[in-house]
């Protein structure tokens, strides 16, 4: 069997889901093959770059404007809309939303001669111009199974709708739109492209209940079943270690508390920071030092210690990040069912998180503890409570193992490839 996973980019959670699933189908003896729109890593079997295939059939003049505005997105000078049709609708300032992507494509993805060979095509993240709803749907033959990362499937073009449940009657409210009425075309848009699909030709799956239930009650997907599966993850490398080793092969003292935050962006503010530096000052402890993976710890507080490790890669290095801290803190506003959770508690490290989307499903009194969404009082005492209590790091490990080994997941998906 011929699997090939369309996602748009090769870093971020998204990806790691999908990579971790395509190596894990490949152990498997599974004909597993990775497409991104571009490639920045050459770390990973088996995995090719959509873009410069499909560029070459492109027209010139085409050719030139696309990868113009694509160096323009690398210096920072312009923002990464890569799906270009419908920019001039977007707001200039998100004003703390969530990101808009349209349905629309540079490109047909399924023209790209993987597609053609194909036995199932399993999409994951496809936004910022990864496929053309319309296109992409109308013309694929091959058996699609899409797992979904966020709400994007089902909205108009966000990917996180907050509180706003409208997506269950049609289009959701779309503050990012400068003239939120477009979001009743963007969201026919793509309605159409999927309404007359039959459940044997689209499967849903979600990692969390949470999306599942959201995806199912859906305009965009009623009738539909979603089934829920979480993401996998290597349990060779993502397992518990001696903390004290952890800390000095970082250059962290052995002695004291260490509180981990993990983001691509650690100054986003959709990821929380902004609630968990009060709530570290509210412990009112000068042992604790904060340890940040990610860009942007540089526009932290001076008065904090800080140990910036910058991105993170290496997978073995992350999982010593995991295993050196008393407590990983994620003080999200919007999650699905977090990779950084799984694998804090794959290494035994408790977690503290707001009650958020799928994190009920993830956290639990046995290894960790839940705060109110935005409370930073309580985010300061779950802390509290998880850096006052012993916990059974083999315990917590052991049963994250039970959940997300990446060869159970692999298992789960071969059987819906195959029903």
């Amino acid at each position: 069997m011929k699997v090939v996973h369309l996602n748009t980019s090769d870093f971020g959670g998204a990806a790691m889901a999908a990579i971790n699933l395509h190596r894990a189908l490949l152990a498997q003896g599974v004909d597993s093959h990775l497409l991104t729109l571009v490639r920045t890593r050459t770390d990973i079997p088996r995995h090719s770059a959509v873009e410069p295939f499909m560029l070459q059939g492109t027209p010139r003049w085409d050719r030139l404007r696309y990868k113009a505005r694509r160096a323009l997105e690398v210096t920072g000078l312009v923002e990464d809309r890569s799906n270009a049709p419908g920019n001039r609708n977007l707001r200039k300032e998100r004003s703390g939303h969530e990101i808009f992507t349209f349905p629309y494509a540079f490109f047909d993805v399924l023209e790209h001669p993987m597609m053609k060979v194909a036995d199932v095509v399993h999409l994951h993240w496809t936004g910022y111009g990864l496929i053309d709803h319309r296109r992409f749907f109308g013309g694929c033959t091959k058996p699609i199974v899409w797992t979904l990362h966020d709400m994007n499937p089902f909205t108009a073009g966000s990917h996180h709708t907050d509180e706003d449940l409208s997506f269950r009657e049609g289009p959701d409210r779309s503050p990012q739109l400068c003239d939120p009425r477009k979001a009743a075309h963007y969201w026919r848009y793509k309605h159409d492209a999927v309404k007359d699909l039959p459940s044997e030709r689209l499967k849903l799956v979600a990692p969390s209940r949470w999306l599942a239930s959201h995806a199912e009650s859906s305009a965009m997907f009623r009738g539909r079943r979603c089934q829920v599966i979480p993401n996998g993850f290597d349990t060779t490398v993502f397992r518990p270690q001696d903390r004290g080793a952890a800390r000095e092969a970082m250059g962290l003292p052995r002695n004291g508390h260490v509180v981990l935050f993990n983001a691509l962006q650690v100054d986003d503010p959709r990821k929380g920071m902004q609630y968990l530096v009060p709530a570290l000052r509210a412990l009112d402890r000068g042992e604790v030092r904060l340890v940040c993976v990610g860009g942007g710890a540089n526009a932290l507080p001076a008065d904090l210690r800080v140990h910036a490790t910058g991105y993170l890669t290496d997978p073995t290095a992350l999982a010593r990040t995991y295993a050196a801290a008393d407590v990983f803190v994620l003080p999200s506003l919007a999650e699905n069912l977090p990779n950084t959770i799984a694998e804090a508690h794959l290494c035994g490290t408790p977690v503290v998180a707001f009650r958020v989307g799928g994190i009920p499903e993830q956290v639990h009194a046995t290894n960790g503890r839940l705060a109110e969404l935005k409370d930073v009082q309580g985010l300061s005492e779950a802390i509290r409570g998880v850096l006052d209590r012993s916990w059974d790091h083999e315990a917590i490990a052991n049963n994250a193992a039970l959940r997300y080994d990446r060869r159970m997941v692999a298992a789960s998906y071969m059987d819906l490839y195959t029903a």
